[in-house]
């Protein structure tokens, strides 16, 4: 008994190893190509007439679009169809910039970012399941490295096309880029996988067995929303997601008007994602110990005044510096926020509720980009960054609300438990229906159809 469950452990501990691995080296390639193209910019601003409004528009495409993806197509994750997902999410993100490379108006940018946007979002929702459910009690750890291979491929992309614009025309990065993604079908291909007799141990509102994961199809994520704490989760990590939305686009109008060269520009990109590629193992960890909420906050501490400080800075040197430091505060923030919602949710609807989560997130951050080129032309950099500010602050306060809320009533329904029983009643009387609680893990939990 011993020996074989000895063995199991090691196949186990192997197949969480090549899916990390496979998840990794796809994950950057897929943001490298995702953010290839904000560089670029301002030389396709000038070639193609692009206003900076349409620049925000541009950006807001990808996220409505991965948005959509994680809404309609994130739960198929949970129905053995990761591998599937993980494939058309390359090839889609391949074939947008591909298109994007022979774009000679607005609206070609635009489609090309909503293909991409959609099919990164289809790649992350399979990748962040199987993640997930390959060992639920460090899923913390292992969306941090998730988060940090993302972060890797955000330097990258941006640091290869600001250094090839030089010597390069933005359509031959373009479409080089679609060639060095398209790469990332093999590690797919080769990884993403579950193991089909891997089961998992857990506690709390995670608990389930793997006989319902088989034996009951889950339904959409809105589902999901019946939950408090997942919509506390919610808030949370869509606070965190207005900064990226609100001037990912714009980072690049705003270094050129500070007086950053395309070659700074790019460089800060890559700065940005050090510490955060540093601290993300340990901000896992730290996830799965504290849990994910405490570790959400320490990070909103750090993020939130670097926001606002964007707003008065003039040099492009210190603005990537202010960067660096973000970084950290976004790994902590990020992760924490995953590892609250894989903590909050069974795992095997851990591709439904990390979809919705991010779907969430996406559409905050849609909604920030599609106004951030018209607050940046209308009050410069103190009205986009001092707003985006003031919308993370009330986000998270709203959030944090709910999710404590819901741990408040935890210790009274324990103190109710512990009551003397009130004496019975022999009379007769009409049978009715004992209420249901609905806790997060009843709310959770997967119906059939």
């Amino acid at each position: 008994m011993w020996t074989r469950r000895r063995a199991a452990n090691v196949a186990a501990d192997a197949h969480r190893r090549r899916l990390t691995a496979g998840v990794v080296v796809a994950t950057v390639l897929m943001s490298s190509g995702a953010m290839v193209i904000f560089p670029l910019l301002p030389a396709l601003q000038l070639r193609l007439g692009i206003s900076t409004a349409d620049i925000g528009i541009i950006a807001a495409a990808g996220f409505a679009a991965a948005l959509a993806a994680e809404l309609i197509v994130a739960p198929y994750a949970d129905r053995g169809r990761a591998r599937l997902m993980g494939v058309a999410g390359v090839v889609l993100m391949a074939a947008a910039l591909a298109g994007s490379a022979l774009a000679t108006e607005a609206w070609h940018l635009v489609a090309g970012r909503a293909v991409g946007g959609f099919g990164f979002g289809v790649f992350m929702a399979a990748a962040s399941a199987l993640l997930v459910r390959a060992d639920p009690l460090r899923a913390g750890e292992a969306l941090g490295r998730l988060g940090a291979a993302e972060l890797a491929g955000v330097s990258l992309g941006p640091l290869a096309s600001g250094l090839a614009i030089a010597i390069s025309a933005p359509g031959a990065i373009l479409g080089w880029s679609a060639a060095a993604v398209l790469v990332g079908v093999a590690p797919v291909a080769l990884a993403f996988h579950e193991r089909a007799t891997a089961t998992a141990v857990m506690t709390g509102p995670s608990a389930t067995s793997a006989d319902t994961a088989v034996a009951v199809p889950p339904r959409v994520s809105f589902g999901l929303l019946r939950s408090p704490r997942v919509v506390g989760i919610l808030l949370l990590y869509g606070a965190v997601m207005v900064p990226t939305g609100a001037y990912d686009g714009i980072w690049p109008r705003f270094m050129a008007d500070i007086g950053a060269s395309e070659q700074l520009t790019a460089l800060s990109y890559t700065l940005f994602a050090v510490p955060y590629a540093i601290v993300a193992g340990w901000a896992g960890r730290l996830a799965d110990r504290r849990g994910g909420v405490s570790a959400f906050v320490r990070g909103v501490v750090v993020l939130v005044p670097i926001v606002a400080l964007y707003g008065v800075i003039g040099d492009p040197w210190v603005a990537t510096g202010v960067g660096f430091v973000e970084s950290s505060g976004q790994a902590l923030a990020f992760i924490g926020a995953a590892a609250a919602m894989a903590q909050a949710v069974p795992a095997e609807r851990a591709g439904a509720s990390q979809g919705l989560m991010r779907a969430f997130g996406l559409l905050t951050a849609t909604v920030a980009a599609a106004l951030s080129g018209v607050a940046y032309e209308l009050g410069g950099p103190p009205a986009l960054f001092g707003g985006t500010a003031v919308v993370v602050i009330v986000m998270v306060a709203a959030g944090l609300v709910v999710v404590r809320a819901v741990r408040r009533r935890r210790p009274e329904r324990a103190g109710l438990e512990g009551r003397p029983a009130a004496p019975v009643d022999l009379r007769p009387a009409r049978t009715a229906a004992a209420p249901v609680e609905l806790t997060d893990a009843r709310a959770c939990e997967p119906t059939r159809a």
